[in-house]
Formats: structure tokens, sequence, C-alpha cells
């Protein structure tokens, strides 16, 4: 790692997304806006998976005033007793920045995540052609102003070396409340680094050059999935609950890095 989760730098050039802070030199080359009524079925395919606490099911998507919404429900299916969801990216991405502005939910028990992997067809993480995992936030709700942010260099799916932007501890403070606001999630994958922001400011950098690992094309995740670990329970109180994307865009870079 050579830089802290702290480190700050100065917010990147502007673009036609509100709120979005691409490198400079980049060019937006896909996104989604969440501007209609229902999910674009052509860019996107829904995480269908069954892990950790819960069942990933297509009906807990949907797309309403402006946003992704992912709702975390009380439901029992396929052998859970909470459903979560998800969508992933149809269209593989390589070297670029991909960013995600989001408003978390803060109930807890739920694991929500803004990230790119391989993908076959949304019912596993653990596809045989996985290579390149970028974690740009991993939340998990009962610390609203605490995340991981991380790289897994994947040699299959019982194989992989874990790279954490605070190392030695699970979460590290984010300096925002996740729940509170949207704020942009955003992570450079080039062809020797990986670079990590949260409102366009630097957070953490990895060496990741391909003598390290397989660098592979990967598709954009935004899912949340029950997660009752480390002696969190569900809060079903609060449930449902709702992870709300205002956008997911992907630039590509002019120069390379």
């Amino acid at each position: 790692m050579l830089a802290a989760l702290f480190m700050a730098v100065p917010a990147f050039s502007q673009t036609n997304l509100r709120g979005s802070y691409p490198p400079a030199n980049y060019k937006l080359s896909w996104s989604d806006t969440f501007a209609g009524s229902s999910l674009d079925t052509s860019k996107w395919m829904y995480r269908t998976d069954v892990k950790a606490s819960s069942s990933q099911i297509p009906q807990n998507v949907a797309v309403t005033g402006g946003n992704l919404v992912i709702f975390m429900r009380k439901q029992a299916d396929r052998g859970k007793q909470y459903t979560g969801g998800g969508v992933i990216s149809k269209k593989p991405f390589h070297y670029g920045y991909f960013e995600a502005r989001a408003k978390l939910f803060g109930g807890a028990g739920w694991h929500q995540s803004v990230w790119a992997m391989a993908v076959t067809d949304g019912s596993t993480t653990y596809p045989p052609n996985i290579r390149t995992e970028i974690d740009g936030l991993e939340f998990d709700s009962d610390t609203p102003s605490k995340g991981r942010m991380g790289l897994i260099i994947w040699q299959g799916p019982s194989h992989s070396q874990n790279r954490s932007c605070t190392a030695g501890v699970r979460r590290g403070p984010l300096g925002v409340d996740a729940t509170t606001g949207f704020h942009a999630y955003g992570f450079e994958y080039t062809e020797q680094k990986v670079k990590y922001y949260l409102d366009g400011d630097l957070r953490c950098v990895f060496d990741y050059p391909p003598a390290d690992g397989e660098h592979d094309e990967i598709n954009f995740w935004l899912t949340a999935i029950g997660y009752e670990m480390h002696g969190i329970k569900i809060d079903d109180s609060k449930l449902p609950g709702k992870m709300l994307v205002d956008f997911a865009a992907f630039y590509e870079s002019g120069t390379r890095h």
C-alpha cells in the first residue's frame, strides 16, 4: 500500500454527471443515470446467488426517482430468511475509472458493495473465470462511518491474495457517514496500479503490475446481501432497507499509466 486511507488530494475535473470525479484526461465511456422507470436490461443483469445470510432476487431491484434501488427484506427464499439483490454490468471493462454515487442503508446486518469482477450469469460470486476483484467499497451496515477498500487477486475460485487499504483491521474510517447522504465511490484500474477514491479524494493506492496477476476484463457490481457475521445480527425493525445509486459510470483514459 502506497498511501494511507485518509490521504486527500484536490477533486478532479468535473463532468456532466453530477457528483462525479473522473481523473484528468479521462472521458466518459459508459454510464447509467437510472432516469427511467425500470432497469435497463441491455446494460445490466441481476445478481441471483444465495450467499451469507440472504438470497438475492431480481424483485429487490427497482428504478425510481432517478435512482437504482436495491431492497433488503425479511423474506424467506431458497433456504434463507432474508433477501437482498444487486445488478452487474453486462459489458466487461478493462483499464479505466469506475465510479458509482450511492447512499447506503444503515440497519445492522447488511453488506453493501461497489465493486468489479468477472461474471458469468450473476448466479455466483465464484465464477471459473475469476481473476481480478476490485472492491471500491465494502460496507457493513452496523458501522455507518467505516468500510473497506481492497484488491483480491484470484487464481480460480479457491486461491487468492487479499490486500486491504486498512491492513490489520476489517474496516477502517471513511471520514463520512455513508448512510446520511450520497457519496461517490471510485476506483482506477491501470496497467500498474489500482487507486481508490471517495468523493474525488485519493484514499489508497496498490501496486498491481501484470506480474502480480492476470489483468482480466471485469464487470461492474452494485449489490446488497444479508451479512450476519462477527456477532452482528440483522435488525428486523429497520427493514425493508434501501441502497440507492444515483449513477454508475466507466471512464476511459487517453493516456497510459
